[in-house]
């Protein structure tokens, strides 16, 4: 019973972390983009968010190693062994070397062939933006082989150490793109801010594995073919899965800019806050990442199925909470955020994309105990449909439709996503005890209908645009407290409810 409740604690503090990690670069995220499109024009905006999202495909290239190492320290620190991990450890920082090597040569390359592949950017941005891909991209690239270090801190579940870093890292990088760009140092200079903050936190880094991680050995002598091996049988099916996630979420803003580059900037601020649904997500449900790895190392599955049906159900009612607002005042919160001009081009776009990523995320606790229990082979077919499906849908929507198209493409590729997990995935993997009628009845439908009074209201306003002002929020403020409502007597148990008011009688 006691090692049950360390357990619960431990993953408690680590979603804690992982929480914190995220309301610090939610901060950055939503207030650093109010500032720079009142700054820069639109076109110039345009670049800035293409080339963010560019050089960030620089840490698709660590193949799924960061996240091997995760789950392969935790499994050696629960049977305590030391040479195992330390090997591991060591291996994977020789292939993230390798891979940083790459990393390199790409980004020169995609900012050689960047007027090519965007042939509507200014061209008077061509040079800039050329420079700031290189160095953007150049550091992102070095980053790879310290990433080792913060996978070793996750995987001894010290989240909050990497947490620390990474906070460090995005507030220093907004300030000092905030500089460059008062500076009106153009493109250019916000890329030498970028890289100037990635180099200081893998600085920062290496102090934390010299100071804290003493006792955890990383010689190149220590690497070996058949940890190298084991890494790779583990992470191939990752790189399927970042493969899948590429065309799934990392390249619809470069479709835009190559089919419909006025509506780069408008799709990138929609995307913003759909990116901190997906990253509130992920840092969650992070957590569960090296817990399910021991629970699969005392081989306990049923506790496994268990985990699942329960985070699903908090997570989905968390995606709802998340989503509701944006979709009932989406317009006004984007008005208020970066103006009328761009709330009235991205309120639609928000609108698509938040429905798709209610319907992809609700199975991403179930896809990270797949990598905590080390099936996610079983079921690469799955990344690969998505993927595929919702890139050829992108393509052919923004062709078709323009920007929306991409949008809707994403939704698509959702249903897409989740219907696969149910009905092809789900029997494929006995190491989690999964009753699957219980896990959509208690897991997915039972969140959702918590939202009906919001539906409901949403689809009013839809029929009856000519209402009021004061007619909707009176609507609006009536479903939210119906929403919140359901959510205490019905998505929650009764055990939940219980525990949750006894926390607050004592706060």
């Amino acid at each position: 019973m006691q090692a049950n409740k360390s357990f619960t604690r431990t993953v408690l503090k680590n979603a804690s972390a992982n929480l914190l990690r995220l309301a610090g670069s939610g901060v950055v995220a939503l207030l650093l983009p109010p500032f720079l499109v009142r700054r820069l024009s639109t076109d110039t905006y345009s670049a800035w968010a293409l080339l963010l999202q560019i050089t960030l495909y620089v840490g698709m290239l660590d193949f799924g190693v960061q996240t091997a190492v995760v789950r392969f320290v935790a499994q050696a620190d629960e049977v305590q062994d030391v040479k195992r991990r330390d090997g591991m450890v060591s291996t994977a920082l020789f292939l993230l070397t390798l891979a940083a090597a790459l990393g390199f040569c790409l980004s020169g390359m995609v900012a050689w062939q960047l007027p090519r592949v965007f042939k509507a950017m200014p061209p008077q941005l061509v040079q800039q933006a050329r420079i700031a891909l290189v160095l953007m991209g150049g550091s992102f690239s070095l980053g790879l082989p310290f990433s080792v270090i913060q996978a070793v801190l996750i995987g001894l579940q010290r989240n909050e150490i990497p947490v620390t870093i990474v906070l460090a890292n995005r507030f220093g990088m907004a300030l000092l793109v905030v500089l460059a760009v008062v500076r009106h140092w153009g493109l250019a200079g916000m890329g030498i801010a970028v890289a100037i903050a990635n180099i200081l936190s893998y600085a920062g880094s290496f102090l934390v594995w010299r100071f804290l991680l003493s006792h955890v050995k990383i010689r190149l002598a220590m690497a070996s073919k058949a940890y190298a091996k084991e890494i790779a049988s583990y992470s191939v099916a990752l790189t399927v899965w970042f493969a899948g996630m590429l065309m799934v979420s990392g390249l619809d803003l470069s479709i835009v800019g190559v089919f419909d580059y006025p509506a780069t900037a408008y799709y990138a601020v929609a995307a913003t806050f759909t990116n901190f649904v997906v990253q509130a997500q992920g840092a969650i449900f992070a957590a569960l990442l090296p817990a399910s790895a021991v629970l699969s190392a005392r081989g306990d599955a049923q506790r496994l199925g268990t985990l699942l049906i329960s985070s699903t159900r908090y997570g989905t009612m968390l995606l709802v909470s998340m989503a509701l607002p944006l979709v009932l005042a989406g317009k006004l919160i984007l008005r208020i955020w970066v103006g009328a001009q761009y709330a009235e081009h991205s309120w639609l776009f928000l609108q698509v994309l938040v429905l798709a990523n209610i319907v992809r995320l609700s199975g991403l606790p179930y896809a990270t105990l797949l990598l905590g229990t080390g099936q996610q082979s079983k079921v690469i077919l799955s990344p690969l449909a998505e993927g595929v499906t919702n890139l050829f849908a992108s393509i052919l929507g923004a062709w078709w439709l323009g920007a929306i198209g991409v949008a809707v493409g994403t939704l698509i590729g959702s249903f897409v996503s989740i219907g696969f997990h149910v009905l092809y995935n789900m029997p494929r993997t006995p190491g989690i005890a999964i009753r699957r009628p219980m896990l959509i009845k208690e897991g997915m439908l039972r969140p959702l209908l918590c939202a009906v009074p919001c539906g409901l209201a949403y689809v009013i306003h839809i029929m009856l645009p000519a209402m009021s002002v004061g007619i909707v929020s009176l609507f609006s403020v009536g479903a939210a407290v119906g929403t919140l409502i359901l959510f205490w007597n019905y998505g929650l148990v009764s055990s939940e409810r219980q525990r949750l008011g006894a926390v607050l009688r004592l706060s």
